[in-house]
C-alpha cells in the first residue's frame, strides 16, 4: 500500500524546516511508497470512485524529487494526509467534499474533509470559553470599537490566515484604528476576530503537537523580536523548546474529547500564557525545529502511529 500527501506545490516548500516533508522523509526511511499532490488534484469519475493525478517521491535531500504525475485511484493508499496550508477558500472547501467522498468509501484521511470544513482554526477556540483570552468576531465596527475600548489593547485577526499575516494590535489610541478595521471587515462585509492582548506573549507563543490527543513532550516557544508582536517563525520569531506545563495539560485535556469527536488525529495547538489561541488542523508545524533542539526523533513514533 501507498501513502498520499496533498500539499502545496512541493517545489516553494523548505526542505530544512518544512514540518510535511520531514514526515515523507521518514516514510521513505521506512521504505513506504509516497506520492504528493496538489488540492486541486483530485477528481470523481463517472464510476463514482475518486481519482489523484499525483507524483511518486522517489526521495528528498537538498531537493524533492518526484516523477511524473499520474493517475491512481485513492483506494490505493493506505492513508491520505492532508497537509495544505490555508487559507480554506473555495478550492480547499470543494476538496473537503471529495475527501468525503474518499472515507465514505472506507478510506483513510487524516484530518478528514468534514472535520476541516467544519473547524475553522481561529473560531474553533470559542468551544472552550473558559480557556482563552476575552475573544469576540464580528463584521460590525461599532460592536468591534467597543471592545477595543474596553479592553485597551487587542489583538485583531482574519479568520482565515496563518503565518502572523494580516495581524493588527490596535488600542482606542490608535488613530488607524477605524481604517485598519474598515480594510480588515471590508467594510463590515468580512468577520473578523478581536481578542484581548495577552502580554505573556513576550514570553513565547507555544506550539504544541498533538497526535490523537497526545502531546509531544515539549513546545516550541515562538518569542517575538523586538518591536513585533507577532510571534510566527515567519515573521522572525526566534522558537525555543519548553517542557509541557501542568497549565498546557489542563487545556490539551479539556480540548481531547473535541479532537476525538471529530477525529483531528495531527494537531498543532497554540498557547500564550494560560490561554489557548488558536487549534491548528490543516497543516501544523514546528515539530522539525523541536527535534533540532531535543535532538529526538518523534517523527518515529509520529509515523508508526499514523502510518
Amino acid at each position: 500500500m501507498s501513502y498520499l500527501f496533498i500539499i502545496d506545490d512541493p517545489l516553494s516548500l523548505k526542505i530544512k524546516k518544512d514540518t510535511s516533508l520531514h514526515i515523507m522523509k521518514e516514510f521513505i526511511r521506512q521504505k513506504k511508497e509516497i506520492y504528493c499532490c496538489g488540492i486541486n488534484d483530485l477528481s470523481i469519475n463517472e464510476n463514482n470512485k475518486t481519482e489523484v493525478f499525483c507524483s511518486r517521491v522517489i526521495n528528498i535531500a537538498k531537493k524533492i524529487n518526484i516523477e511524473d504525475k499520474i493517475l491512481k485511484d485513492a483506494k490505493q493508499f493506505h492513508t491520505i494526509f492532508v497537509r495544505k496550508d490555508p487559507p480554506f477558500n473555495q478550492s480547499y472547501l470543494n476538496a473537503s467534499f471529495i475527501l468525503d467522498h474518499i472515507s465514505n468509501a472506507g478510506g483513510n484521511v487524516i484530518n478528514e474533509g468534514a472535520s476541516l470544513r467544519n473547524h475553522n482554526e481561529k473560531l474553533g477556540i470559542l468551544q472552550f470559553p473558559k480557556l482563552i483570552s476575552p475573544t469576540i468576531v464580528s463584521s460590525s465596527p461599532d460592536f468591534i470599537n467597543k471592545f477595543i475600548s474596553k479592553n485597551k489593547k487587542v489583538i485583531l485577526k482574519p479568520l482565515d490566515g496563518m503565518a502572523g499575516n494580516g495581524i493588527f494590535l490596535v488600542t482606542p489610541q490608535d488613530q488607524n484604528i477605524n481604517v485598519i478595521i474598515e480594510t480588515m471587515t471590508l467594510e463590515s462585509n468580512q468577520a473578523i476576530m478581536a481578542q484581548k492582548f495577552i502580554p505573556e506573549i513576550s514570553d513565547g507563543d507555544k506550539r504544541i503537537i498533538l497526535i490523537d490527543g497526545e502531546p509531544i513532550p515539549y513546545a516550541l516557544a515562538r518569542i517575538p523580536k523586538e518591536k513585533e508582536v507577532r510571534a510566527n517563525l515567519a515573521k522572525g520569531g526566534q522558537g525555543f523548546i519548553q517542557k509541557i506545563t501542568s497549565r498546557d495539560n489542563e487545556i490539551i485535556t479539556s480540548i481531547k474529547p473535541y479532537l476525538k469527536k471529530y477525529n483531528f488525529r495531527f494537531v498543532g495547538i497554540d498557547i500564550i500564557g494560560n490561554f489557548l489561541t488558536e487549534i491548528n488542523v490543516t497543516s501544523p508545524t514546528g515539530l522539525v525545529e523541536i527535534e533540532n533542539q531535543t535532538k529526538i526523533k518523534f517523527v518515529e513514533s509520529i509515523v508508526d502511529a499514523l502510518a
